[in-house]
């Protein structure tokens, strides 16, 4: 059996939390995320995986850009229109929806559709764009 590693690069820790590898750096650089650069490659211990499910502090952002929160409850989104909202990656929104970090439903054929309300609770109020 093999052990869980202590560190991941910035790399294995998008994959495994759904962001973008830009996204990671950027919170590693900005201090939201604990990490260490070692030589030109960062290393982020493992156990920040559970710690980004508690909200980060939120970069300002136009409020034009965003739907109204009555909007958001009212309707629900595509994988690929939620992903375009969040700083997710399309395989970490369907990840997460099968992991129930998200709510959705799944039509017959198979494609998701994101709660609206997704957007407004607190591990995901972070990660929207």
């Amino acid at each position: 059996m093999g052990a869980s590693k202590p560190f991941l690069s910035s790399r294995e820790f998008a994959e495994q939390s759904g962001l973008p590898v830009s996204k990671v750096t950027k919170l590693l650089r900005d201090g939201s995320l604990k990490g260490q650069k070692q030589g030109r490659q960062w290393i982020i211990p493992a156990d920040e995986l559970d710690r980004l499910a508690a909200p980060l502090p939120e970069a300002p952002s136009p409020a034009a850009a965003q739907p109204t929160p009555a909007a958001r409850r009212t309707r629900g989104y595509s994988v690929a229109e939620f992903s375009a909202m969040t700083y997710l990656t399309e395989s970490g929104v369907l990840d997460w929806l099968k992991k129930g970090r998200l709510k959705g439903t799944q039509s017959e054929n198979g494609d998701w559709r994101v709660d609206a309300a997704n957007l407004d609770t607190p591990h995901m109020k972070h990660l929207v764009r």
